[in-house]
């Protein structure tokens, strides 16, 4: 049986991808390439081994901020609740780019929304101070608290009002007047 033309340039890949010196399936990631992810994956890589840097492939994909990769991932089976050598997990991480539809696959997939990582900062916490203001509008919308506190006492509100944007504030609040139930 011959192999159909799209499986034969994605068994070509992952030879050219092994070549370069690192697993597969974090080369893969490396190019947010999502169809070089799946093939890694249906090539049998471990969807949650720890690269050299300690991180699974899901970490790597949500601190790069690579949505495609990382929805790969997650539907490949990916750890969603693991976390890096910080105490950060994916969710921090996916806040903190901006992947606003990730975040929303985790939350539904069962991650705690106000999960406390290094310092004890939230989700929230992180969207907030990378001026993420449409992901942290989603995370207050689905039931992120503002006022939760991290290790130095500093809340996601305080963060807002201390950055002197009313605008991002007032749309903060709102956000959390009509969250979803």
């Amino acid at each position: 049986m011959t192999p159909s033309p799209t499986r034969l340039l994605l068994l070509v890949s992952l030879v050219l991808l092994s070549a370069c010196g690192k697993p597969p399936l974090e080369e893969a990631v490396g190019t947010n390439d999502r169809n070089a992810v799946s093939a890694a994956l249906k090539a049998g890589a471990d969807v949650n081994a720890r690269t050299s840097s300690g991180d699974t492939a899901l970490l790597l994909a949500a601190k790069s901020a690579q949505s495609s990769s990382a929805q790969a991932l997650i539907e490949g089976g990916a750890d969603i609740k693991v976390t890096d050598s910080r105490g950060n997990g994916v969710l921090h991480y996916a806040a903190q780019g901006g992947m606003t539809g990730i975040c929303g696959l985790l939350v539904d997939r069962g991650v705690a929304i106000d999960v406390q990582g290094e310092g004890g900062a939230t989700p929230l916490q992180m969207a907030v101070l990378a001026g993420r203001q449409e992901t942290a509008k989603y995370l207050v919308r689905h039931g992120a608290s503002l006022e939760q506190k991290n290790n130095a006492g500093v809340s996601a509100l305080d963060l807002v009002v201390a950055s002197g944007d009313q605008r991002f504030l007032n749309d903060l609040k709102l956000a959390a007047a009509t969250r979803k139930p």
